[in-house]
């Protein structure tokens, strides 16, 4: 699995990710593992994203899932209800951040996920 940051900074040149993340501003937080990141955007553009330690604080939108549960979200064919973020903490317990900015959002991170999974083959 790579570094969740390449993942974001890939994320910046793909149109469907840019058109759904358009006008965020605000915090995104990832675990996975033992492993988190922080990401700041501004009018849907990353501004930075840095290493974390596994607590969201105050970022508005944040994803937590196992080691074990991100390999299923990316694999190239995934296991049933894993193939969405919003399947994947209704049937396998990944843990979101019940904001409305995470709804508005959630296409964007869809997409991030099959970016994610793509790099993972394209890496294997």
């Amino acid at each position: 699995m790579h570094d969740f940051a390449q993942v974001l900074h890939t994320a910046t040149k793909d149109f469907e990710f840019n058109r759904e993340m358009r006008h965020y501003t605000g915090k995104l937080h990832v675990t996975i593992g033992k492993k988190a990141w922080l990401a700041t955007y501004d009018d849907g553009k990353l501004l930075s994203v840095e290493p974390s330690d596994t607590d969201p604080q105050d970022a508005a939108i944040w994803i937590k899932g196992t080691d074990e549960q991100w390999k299923d979200m990316t694999a190239q064919c995934p296991r049933p209800f894993f193939q969405s973020l919003q399947s994947s903490s209704a049937k396998h317990g990944v843990q979101l951040s019940n904001t409305h900015q995470l709804y508005a959002y959630l296409p964007a991170l869809n997409r991030l996920m099959q970016i994610f999974s793509q790099i993972n083959r394209e890496g294997a």
